[in-house]
């Protein structure tokens, strides 16, 4: 398996990982955490969930410097469809992004997840950088996240994120 390769790989465990959680899962301790991984090329992490569990509401990954990150939110809703195009809608306070996207199975949930691609420089990573939560809604699913504290993670995840 080519690096490239082992890397989407591990991607996609982390992507399947954070699948696991459920939006109705006990919140409690749910932290925005950041991570740089070691392999080259580098990916980097932002991740809203319980630390070394499945509990995740969902977060960003990217290959570092690529410009580009990818979202991932671990449960929808039970009138989605895996496999269906999707746009979720990112808000923090008055600042709103909207993502282009897909379905995903979750079979551990039994709603689809979604993925989709957001550039490294948009302007809702600094609205969530300095905003009081995150407000994410794909078709008739809201769900939030709490942004305090986040703000320094989220500024290395971008600074890794963008081109150089």
């Amino acid at each position: 398996m080519s690096n490239a390769s082992a890397r989407r790989a591990s991607a996609a465990l982390f992507v399947a990982l954070m699948g696991m959680a459920s939006p109705a899962a006990a919140q409690q301790g749910r932290i925005w955490s950041f991570s740089l991984d070691e392999a080259k090329p580098q990916m980097a992490f932002l991740n809203y969930g319980v630390p070394e569990t499945d509990d995740s509401f969902g977060g960003f990954h990217c290959d570092a410097h690529s410009g580009a990150t990818t979202l991932f939110i671990s449960e929808t809703d039970g009138k989605q469809k895996a496999g269906k195009a999707a746009t979720a809608i990112l808000a923090v306070g008055d600042a709103k992004t909207k993502v282009a996207g897909k379905l995903v199975p979750n079979e551990e949930a039994g709603v689809p997840s979604f993925e989709g691609r957001i550039a490294a420089d948009d302007p809702i990573f600094a609205a969530m950088a300095r905003g009081e939560a995150l407000v994410v809604t794909i078709g008739g699913s809201k769900q939030s996240a709490p942004l305090k504290g986040a703000a320094e993670k989220i500024g290395k995840f971008v600074e890794a994120c963008k081109k150089k």
